[in-house]
């Protein structure tokens, strides 16, 4: 028997081995997608894959990097695999090698696709689902090992558009500030005001040199809270969503007291949502920053247009997920969700039901629609809990979706639209809405989703069929994708790109993903492996 077919004997025995005990490893190390392992070596006849010397160190490189993309290495097979590796091909470990060397290969292009984490284990309320309609086939990432190309196909698999790499960058800034000590906590202490002298005004000068704030330029008096030092706290407290008033309160001290160990885990997690959702965006799409509080029409991988938005509060989240904006309201109705109506406005409406309607601007609803006389109904044999009646509000200045809506529909019922509720805008976090998106400018949004439709369609137009008063839908000539994201570590892309704002976690979604990230991996592709098959056998273009 030769080399060859000894290796692919005793490969297969190890699949059979495996198959029977249920338990897939290679050198004392358990594989994480023994089923993608398994459909390539089917598909390779289970011939050795890695026999080019420049594939294997492609990647074991990295593996041995993986740090950088705020994963770890020892999840890709690290120690055991510098060990295989220096044995050389040959010998009794060659089929142990190979498999390390696979698993480690399809793991790390899985994790770097679609996260390491699986989010719909996370959250409940989940329900983006990654396009793998181009997923390579087996042929591909055959091809790939074959010719060396391990490199450019991990590459590949990296989240598109600005954002990543700026968060890849970041983190390796403050994993060198973490190295050379990272940064002192400032003790319990006075408010800090422009213009005081005090003790911990060197140590607030220190802490923000640390960071990057300020520069070691020396100064001859460190604790004199001076012009300079008041910019760069106000370039602090910009970056973490804080009042930029220049003034070390009890917020700011919050916030400085961070540790950098606690920024890098941050840094990682809104990484792993990028991995999660932030492939294959189209060139123009609105983006929704909830943890940010903002709107974003991008374009070519940059921000074109923004406005503040109000979002969810804590306990009404606005979801995470993927759509299409296809037409736009004015003048809407809101028919108010039941739950809103029995929690919120039904115990404020049996006191005075016929006085709240009319102060809200409200119509009385059977569930099918039809019209009820509020002064024909009793009363008294009603309860919040068991309230029968739909309520709509009509269009006006006090409907609560403003003038104007933008439609996607959604199982969420969640949407984009004004709001009469203005004054909230000049909040710097703003968490106030019951899950739908309010924003701050809707007339230019308006203008920017309609153009496309002709050239009458100006922020006057718009302007003059809201004064008319009647409610009309436009369907766009040009549906528009919008991405609604939740990331609370994100590049400063509308002033300096090379800094990170620091969101608070408001929905206290962090912690999952952190524990996701640093648990042993498991298995997604068995959810996957379907999708490259289909991929596969689609018909190629001509």
């Amino acid at each position: 028997m030769g080399a060859g077919e000894d290796f692919v004997t005793r490969l297969t025995g190890r699949f059979e081995l495996a198959t029977a005990s249920g338990h897939f490893e290679a050198a004392g190390e358990g594989l994480t997608e023994p089923t993608l392992v398994r459909w390539l070596y089917e598909a390779a006849a289970y011939r050795p894959l890695w026999t080019r010397p420049d594939a294997v160190r492609a990647l074991l490189e990295w593996v041995a990097r993986a740090g950088e993309e705020g994963l770890d290495p020892e999840d890709y097979h690290f120690r055991a695999l510098r060990t295989l590796v220096s044995e050389g091909r040959g010998g009794a470990n060659a089929v142990d090698r190979e498999l390390l060397l696979t698993d480690a290969f399809v793991t790390l292009a899985v994790h770097l696709r679609t996260g390491k984490a699986d989010p719909r284990r996370l959250f409940r309320s989940w329900n983006y689902e990654p396009d793998l309609s181009s997923a390579p086939g087996a042929d591909e990432i055959l091809r790939a090992i074959a010719e060396g190309r391990v490199d450019a196909f991990l590459r590949a698999r990296r989240p598109g558009g600005s954002l990543y790499p700026r968060l890849r960058e970041a983190l390796g800034r403050y994993r060198a500030i973490a190295g050379h000590g990272g940064w002192k906590a400032l003790p319990a202490g006075p408010t800090l005001h422009p213009g005081d002298r005090h003790p911990q005004v060197a140590l607030l000068r220190e802490r923000l040199e640390k960071e990057g704030f300020l520069n070691d330029d020396p100064t001859s008096q460190p604790e004199l809270f001076d012009r300079r030092l008041e910019a760069a706290v106000r370039a602090f407290q910009r970056l973490h969503l804080l009042e930029p008033d220049g003034v070390v309160g009890p917020a700011t001290r919050r916030a400085l007291n961070v540790a950098v160990q606690r920024r890098i885990d941050q840094l990682r997690v809104n990484m792993e949502r990028l991995r999660w959702v932030y492939h294959d965006v189209p060139d123009t799409f609105l983006g929704v920053d909830l943890a940010g509080f903002d709107l974003h029409l991008w374009m070519n991988h940059g921000p074109a247009w923004s406005s503040a938005v109000q979002v969810g509060k804590p306990y009404h989240q606005t979801p995470v997920f993927r759509d299409t904006i296809t037409y736009v309201e004015i003048n809407p109705t809101w028919t108010v969700p039941t739950s809103i109506t029995r929690r919120e406005l039904a115990p404020k409406l049996l006191k005075d039901p016929v006085g709240f309607l009319k102060e809200k601007d409200m119509e009385l609803l059977t569930a099918s629609g039809r019209p009820v006389d509020p002064a024909a109904v009793d009363w008294s044999a009603i309860t919040p809990r068991d309230f029968p009646y739909v309520l709509r509000q009509r269009p006006g200045p006090a409907n609560a979706l403003g003038r104007i809506k933008f439609m996607f529909p959604n199982k969420y019922n969640v949407y984009l639209h004004d709001t009469p509720s203005k004054q909230l805008f000049s909040r710097t976090r703003r968490a106030f809405s019951h899950g739908c998106i309010r924003v701050q400018k809707p007339l230019e949004l308006g203008e920017l989703l309609l153009r496309p439709n002709g050239p009458q369609w100006t922020r006057e137009h718009i302007q003059r069929l809201i004064d008319a008063g009647q409610t009309r839908r436009i369907t766009l000539k040009r549906p528009m994708p919008i991405l609604i994201l939740y990331l609370t570590a994100v590049p400063d892309l509308l002033n300096d790109p090379r800094r990170i704002q620091f969101r608070p976690d408001f929905y206290k979604r962090d912690a999952k993903v952190l524990k996701a990230l640093q648990a042993h991996p498991r298995e997604k592709g068995v959810a996957l492996l379907a999708l490259y098959r289909k991929a596969e056998a689609a018909p190629k273009p001509e």
